[in-house]
C-alpha cells in the first residue's frame, strides 16, 4: 500500500536526520521531510490522483537536487525507491 509505504519513508528520514553528522544534510532532510508529509497527505486524503503524481515526481527531483553526503541517506533512500516502484516513476 503507498501510503504505508510513505510512512516508513517519512520515519526513515526521520531517524536519518537524527542520526546525520553533516549540518547540511540536517536541513536537507528537513526538506525532504516536509515535502514527504504533503506527499503522505495527499496519498490518505486520496481526492486528487492527478496532484499526488504531480507532487510524487517533485518529490522525486529533490532527490536530485539536494545532494547528501552521510551514511545516513541509505536507509531512507531505499524507502523512497520502494515509494517510487509503488507509484510507478
Amino acid at each position: 500500500m503507498l501510503t504505508a509505504d510513505l510512512a516508513q519513508y517519512v520515519l526513515a528520514l526521520e531517524d536519518a536526520a537524527g542520526s546525520s553528522n553533516a549540518p547540511a544534510d540536517r536541513a536537507a532532510y528537513e526538506k525532504y521531510r516536509a515535502h514527504a508529509g504533503l506527499v503522505l497527505a495527499l496519498a490518505v486524503a486520496g481526492k486528487d490522483p492527478a496532484r499526488l503524481r504531480e507532487q510524487l515526481e517533485a518529490h522525486d527531483r529533490l532527490w536530485v537536487t539536494l545532494m547528501l553526503v552521510g551514511e545516513a541517506y541509505k536507509k531512507p533512500a531505499d524507502a523512497w525507491q520502494k515509494v517510487k516502484d509503488k507509484a510507478r516513476l
